[in-house]
């Protein structure tokens, strides 16, 4: 009897083994042709199409009105973008002062693009922000998504869509 479990504790150790997760996992590594999808090779805009608290739920932020209105312009000689910010606020309805950025960084080396996004509002003498570093999970001439976490479960996600 020892020896069918053993068997079984064998068998069954082997099909876990075989079944690793590594199969969904998405092995994307960028290169600076890459880059020209971003910018065009000169300059290209993108809208927000959604901003995600869980993107594999479906679940948006509580910022996302204030981020789909924005729009971002990248450029082939910088690594910053141009935010120019809609008129839905993240904090206050009627603050005195907006700010948006967006810097992002190539890492040639592993293949990879992150972008910093930052938005912040004043109100008189309140002030309230968020910076948010993700990285980039998917990119064509059209739409780029930018997320943190490990796929399938992505959290905070930035979906970006070129503006025609």
């Amino acid at each position: 009897m020892k020896h069918i479990y053993l068997l079984l504790l064998i068998l069954t150790s082997l099909l876990l083994y075989n079944c690793s997760k590594d199969d969904k996992e998405i092995d994307v590594r960028y290169n600076v042709d890459d880059l020209q999808k971003i910018h065009g090779n000169g300059s290209k805009t993108w809208k927000v199409e959604g901003f995600y608290k869980t993107y594999e739920n479906d679940l948006l932020s509580e910022f996302n009105d204030c981020y789909t209105d924005d729009t971002y312009t990248f450029f082939y000689d910088k690594n910053e973008a141009q935010v120019t910010l809609g008129n839905n606020s993240c904090y206050y309805d009627n603050p005195t002062e907006q700010d948006g950025r967006l810097t992002y960084n190539f890492y040639e080396d592993i293949g990879e693009i992150f972008i910093n996004i930052s938005k912040g509002e004043s109100l008189d003498e309140n002030f309230r922000t968020e910076l948010t570093i993700l990285g980039l999970t998917e990119l064509s001439e059209t739409r780029m998504v930018f997320t943190a976490g490990e796929n399938p479960y992505y959290g905070k996600t930035i979906v970006f869509t070129s503006v025609p």
